[in-house]
């Protein structure tokens, strides 16, 4: 088991001053059987009124308003967590996972995926069939940032064969589904320095597991899961509106270090 430090930090910057800034933020993570988290604060400014909650799928959220006139906005999440090596999470409720064996309109497949889905081996969503769809997709496409966006679809970025984490993840999500497979979007962080990452979660007899297919690697003690659901639209990091006719910005940065120390930002 790993002891892991994180500091997750978003900034919205507005190229003109707004008001009454709603948001919602998915930046938190939460204590599962896999990770266990130890220390945890939240800094966020400017900011009049913050709530904590849950989405749907029961992923932790921070949400809140700032009144006043602002022209920039921030958010620092840090802490520590014990991580342990894979396994599976059991599931709570096994009828309502079904809702993860159905394509939504980001991971719908066409023709020439649904042709590479139906030339995988999979039966049962066992994590040895798994590893090899995992591989099957990662040789699919190369990383490559600034070729899609957030809008692109699992069957655009495998026709353009090339994309990041959340192509990787929608791709083999798109796969999995054809197969009637119950299988989850998954945001976090990874070990070392970035962004927010993505990968895939698969239910098999009860336990979701997790793949890695931009880096083909089963999930293990070198994520942090921060939420999880249908897609990437699920797991958005943040969503929000204003009062002004502003456009934004948004940077994100993160930062995830082995630590035998219990110290946070």
């Amino acid at each position: 088991m790993k002891r892991l430090s994180f500091h997750y930090h978003l900034k919205i910057t507005m190229d003109a001053p707004v008001s009454f800034h709603h948001f919602t933020l998915r930046c938190v993570p939460s204590s599962d059987a896999r990770q266990h988290i130890t220390e945890l604060r939240h800094f966020l400014s400017p900011v009049d009124d913050l709530s904590c909650g849950r989405d749907q799928w029961g992923n932790a959220l921070l949400y809140g308003c700032c009144r006043g006139l602002q022209s920039s906005f921030e958010a620092n999440v840090c802490g520590l967590t014990d991580v342990g090596p894979a396994f599976g999470t059991p599931t709570e409720n096994p009828e309502r996972e079904r809702v993860f064996s159905f394509a939504t309109p980001l991971t719908k497949a066409d023709g020439a995926l649904r042709d590479f889905a139906e030339s995988l081996s999979v039966r049962t969503g066992a994590p040895a069939e798994m590893e090899t769809v995992m591989r099957r997709v990662h040789d699919a496409l190369s990383y490559q940032p600034g070729a899609t966006t957030v809008h692109t679809t699992a069957a655009e970025a495998f026709s353009m064969g090339c994309g990041v984490c959340q192509d990787y993840a929608h791709i083999m999500l798109a796969a999995l589904r054809v197969h009637s497979i119950p299988a989850r979007y998954a945001a976090g962080m990874l070990l070392g320095e970035g962004e927010s990452h993505a990968w895939v979660e698969v239910l098999h007899e009860g336990l979701w597991t997790g793949y890695d297919p931009a880096n083909c690697l089963v999930v293990s003690d070198q994520h942090i899961k921060l939420s999880h659901g249908r897609d990437a639209q699920d797991c958005a990091i943040n969503r929000g509106i204003f009062r002004g006719g502003a456009k934004q910005k948004t940077d994100i940065s993160v930062i995830v270090t082995e630590s035998e120390e219990r110290r946070l930002c």
